[in-house]
């Protein structure tokens, strides 16, 4: 999805991302609402009354997520834009452990720094590390052609800012999709975020050349060729399936370990900036993609699952911590009994060989 976003950014006069988001965005919701309506999925379009306001905050904030991100490959390659987006599992770990006492165990932690470092290692960001004047001399064209206009340090840094801005949104949207949980179909979730993202981009596209803000790069305009065209179509195909596995996997997973698996995404993007924009990756880099795929995995298979068994002879899989890692008790919370479940012995049975 990231690159043919990237791809369209550069593309001829190139797309805005307003207009990119738009076109990603109406196509997501077009999908969902049509899956939806036809299973007669519960609750739509609205969803249950109890997380509406939940998921309209998951809508606004996704917004600021994807919109940071696509703004910043405007002005940064496509490895440096990923490698920022990679402080958001962090930020949205910590927001989970605070707010919905979610386990944030140190092994997470570590593997989250881990794989943070693999991000660094293979980025590399001259933005973030250099001086203004050896960020400029190796910046590239926006369009990246070698006649066009170079980015300036300024625009650079702008483009830091406001991907900044879309960790902070990122962030808030992992962790309003933790808090609904499985209270709420997963496609509903994803429509009230392309919804808002469709209308917010079809206003700037609308108001913009009115006002004269932004001119003349926020306009609306069709794809110019069937490259484009092509271009667009694979976006919203690849956003929509992003977007549904995403918001089900983080919202049946109520640990770090699915927003862990985000950190995977430097693997392509740092493929994709080898073999699509000829940026070549030496093996410091490779260490880095051994890093992320170790510290991620590590944070997802790391956990026993553990069976419990009541008096009437039911049993249910619970996540346990590992032997001394600090975390919020999840176990302990279970253990003490649903409202209206009669008080009694618990066997608890550790199960190893169903760990995930």
């Amino acid at each position: 999805m990231n690159l043919n976003a990237r791809l369209l950014e550069l593309d001829g006069d190139g797309m805005h991302p307003f207009q990119i988001l738009f076109a990603r965005m109406s196509m997501t919701t077009l999908f969902s609402c049509i899956y939806m309506y036809w299973t007669s999925v519960p609750h739509f379009p609205l969803g249950p009354k109890e997380v509406r306001g939940l998921l309209a905050v998951r809508g606004f904030s996704g917004f600021f997520g994807i919109y940071g991100m696509w703004y910043s490959m405007m002005y940064l390659p496509l490895a440096e834009a990923t490698v920022i987006t990679f402080l958001a599992p962090s930020v949205a770990g910590y927001i989970c452990h605070l707010l919905l006492k979610d386990p944030f165990t140190r092994k997470e932690q570590i593997a989250s720094f881990i794989a943070l470092f693999g991000v660094v290692l293979i980025a590399r960001p001259t933005s973030l590390f250099s001086s203004s004047s050896s960020s400029s001399s190796s910046t590239q064209a926006k369009s990246g052609n070698d006649d066009d206009e170079m980015i300036t340090p300024a625009q650079r840094l702008f483009a830091i800012f406001v991907a900044l801005i879309g960790v902070l949104g990122a962030a808030g949207a992992f962790t309003t999709i933790r808090w609904i949980g499985k209270r709420c179909h997963a496609l509903i979730t994803v429509n009230y975020f392309s919804v808002w993202s469709t209308v917010v981009s079809i206003l700037a596209l609308l108001l913009c050349p009115i006002l004269g803000i932004g001119q003349p790069d926020i306009r609306f305009a069709l794809p110019e060729s069937a490259y484009q065209w092509m271009l667009l179509l694979s976006l919203g195909l690849c956003g929509f399936v992003m977007q549904f596995m995403l918001t089900a996997g983080i919202g049946g997973e109520k640990s770090n370990r699915a927003t862990a698996m985000v950190y995977t995404h430097m693997i392509f993007a740092a493929g994709f900036d080898r073999w699509v924009f000829g940026h070549h990756m030496g093996i410091v880099s490779l260490l880095g993609c051994g890093l992320i795929l170790g510290g991620a995995m590590w944070a997802a298979l790391g956990k026993k699952v553990a069976v419990v068994k009541t008096e009437e002879g039911g049993a249910r899989d619970v996540e346990s911590l590992d032997d001394g890692e600090e975390g919020v008790p999840m176990l302990a919370s279970m253990l003490a009994g649903e409202e209206g479940q009669e008080e009694g012995v618990v066997e608890l049975e550790m199960n190893p060989g169903r760990g995930r």
